[in-house]
């Protein structure tokens, strides 16, 4: 069935049930980015696989609301289904729910599956169509009419992610969560964010493609947990471990019944961030106003703040990536000199190949983006088989790539040069390259939010009137979601502060339709810098260890302190990964980076 043909189906049955739009939000029951396959309901309506946006149809339209990383991939993917693009985050944009609360007829019904979309949307959603007398249906799993070949629940086994990695055994965070939750005048805590019950729980699987969540709830009361999960996926040696703490195994679509019988004397923890629509009514008739206590998990921080065990994991883990990387350049360098024709999937094949050797690699933390010329120009461009472009001995090409260790994860992203480039190529990676230092040797006062520190990355790129469409900097999860927050280095106004302990990315970019796309990324550690009269400070600890190509810059436009802080990097990242190499691979990389 072609898109349109299921938009028009959807049609039939929205005309059934007496809906004047349908919302599809593309999300699972734990309001996840990356969802298992059998969520990816976005995809199947609408054909479109970024991993952000919302689709909204109505009798006479079909539009699909996502952000600048996907307007290029989106205007293909859209073509000829007859959905209309929306573009969230530009000056004049109108996000999905406020079109709706515009558009709704008189007392018209908006479907949802509310079992996909959090109880925060729908409330705000609500809001919207409040003044056209508009209602909100839930019907859970809504399309399954229309996906007779739905992919199934994922099987993933359950493991553990011991304490040697994590810095903190299970009972440690589950006393530090009951503390929370008595503090906000609860005993019980609902966590319903995959990341989070991962994360409290030192528990992992392979639900997700590239993220190692169990599909699961966790529901901690004073004296035990119960995790809704399915038990066959954990071993008896998994089973034993987790009732060590008091945990016992539910099965996964019993946690709503549960709450339902729950008492309501304690009162609950929820975060309506992640909490779905669907369970949020089992909730609120079990426990009420008055006992729930809606307000952002706790975990988020927490488990951003990154102890001494897990810091020093990431740094072990960027010393092997740094080892696989090397060995890929070269590689990849000799291989087009020598003439042969590679395409993007046997390159990032390749990249995968080397960090797989690795005897702590786990999986990629990450689809590899691996763009070469034009299709860089796609911030998130996704590789095709078949359908990809083959490396020529010149212009730039673009590997955006990441793993995940027993001891950590990374995301790096390199721009090299494959022959010969253009003047304005050379300029453009340059500028890039200056925004990506600067936010590295940035000192700021403690408190400070990464939207100021957004700034300070893109001033070079400003000073020369140009600019990228997403954000600098976003957390990494230790051996969880390469995304995560709360904290973000991006120009929307958010008030939490980079602190001590936080692993981001900094990875400004430039594009250029049609053209080349660069971007530099490496991941800092926020660590502090010192005291005096006007207050503390705070400092970035770059911890990739990947070096930079420094052949095509123009050296001119970099100044003194930039040129001494590109030069230790490559000094620093020769002087940890050569005795790891061969000699022909190190004696490549001690060439790749003498100073400027």
């Amino acid at each position: 069935m072609q898109i349109k043909d299921r938009i028009e189906a959807l049609r039939t049955l929205m005309k059934e049930w007496g809906w004047s739009a349908a919302v599809t939000v593309g999300s699972d029951p734990h309001s996840s980015e990356y969802t298992p396959l059998r969520w990816c309901q976005r995809e199947f309506i609408s054909g479109f696989t970024g991993s952000a946006g919302v689709v909204v149809v109505t009798a006479d339209h079909a539009g699909l609301w996502t952000d600048s990383r996907y307007y290029i991939q989106a205007a293909g993917q859209l073509q000829g289904t007859g959905i209309e693009l929306h573009k969230v985050s530009t000056p004049d944009s109108v996000m999905w729910a406020d079109w709706i609360g515009q558009n709704l007829p008189q007392n018209g019904v908006v479907g949802v599956d509310g079992t996909c979309i959090s109880a925060g949307e729908v409330s705000y959603l609500e809001g919207q169509i409040a003044a056209r007398h508009g209602r909100v249906e839930s019907k859970a799993d809504y399309l399954e009419a229309l996906w007779p070949d739905r992919p199934l629940m994922p099987q993933g086994a359950i493991w553990l992610h011991e304490e040697q990695f994590s810095g903190r055994s299970t009972a440690q965070k589950l006393s530090w969560l009951r503390a929370q939750a008595a503090e906000k005048g609860c005993s019980n805590t609902l966590v319903s964010c995959l990341d989070q019950v991962a994360w409290l729980l030192n528990i992992r699987s392979n639900d997700v493609a590239y993220c190692p969540f169990v599909i699961s709830y966790a529901v901690v009361e004073p004296a035990r947990v119960i995790l809704f999960a399915d038990a066959r996926k954990a071993s008896t040696e998994v089973i034993a471990a987790l009732a060590k703490d008091s945990i016992e195994i539910r099965p996964y679509n019993s946690v709503a019944q549960y709450i339902s019988a729950m008492s309501s004397d304690g009162g609950i923890m929820v975060d309506p961030a992640s909490l779905n629509y669907e369970l949020s009514k089992a909730v609120a008739d079990r426990f009420g106003k008055d006992k729930t206590v809606c307000c952002a998990s706790p975990i988020d921080l927490e488990k951003a703040l990154k102890n001494p065990v897990e810091q020093e994991g990431f740094r072990k883990a960027y010393v092997r990536d740094g080892i696989a990387q090397t060995r890929f350049f070269h590689w990849l360098e000799d291989s087009v000199a020598s003439g042969q024709k590679l395409t993007e999937w046997q390159v990032s094949e390749k990249m995968h190949e080397l960090r797989a050797q690795d005897p702590d690699f786990l999986d990629e933390s990450f689809d590899t983006i691996s763009a070469y010329g034009k299709n860089a120009a796609l911030p998130h461009y996704e590789t095709i088989k078949g359908q990809d472009a083959t490396l020529e001995p010149h212009g730039l090409y673009l590997i955006d790539s990441g793993a995940h260790y027993r001891f950590g994860t990374t995301d790096i992203t390199r721009t090299v040069p494959l022959g010969p480039l253009t003047e304005l190529e050379r300029q453009d990676y340059t500028l890039v390259m200056k925004a990506m230092i600067d936010l590295s040797r940035a000192i700021f006062p403690v408190g400070t939010p990464g939207c100021r520190l957004d700034a300070v990355s893109r001033r070079p790129l400003w000073q020369t009137m140009r600019n990228f469409g997403h954000g600098t900097g976003h957390g990494v999860g230790n051996v969880l979601s390469v995304h995560e927050g709360p904290q973000t280095i991006r120009q929307n106004m958010k008030d939490q502060a980079v602190e001590p302990g936080m692993i981001t990315s900094n990875e400004p970019g430039l594009y250029r339709e049609g053209e080349h796309g660069i971007r530099h990324e490496n991941m800092i550690l926020c660590v502090p810098a010192g005291e005096n009269e006007f207050g503390s400070w705070l400092q970035f600890e770059t911890l990739t260890m990947t070096y930079y190509d420094t052949t095509p810059l123009v050296k001119d436009l970099l100044d003194r302190d930039e040129r001494q802080w590109l030069n230790d990097f490559n000094r620093r990242v020769a002087e940890t990964i050569c005795p790891h190499l061969s000699e022909d691979d190190a004696q490549w990389l001690r060439n790749k980076t003498k100073p400027i």
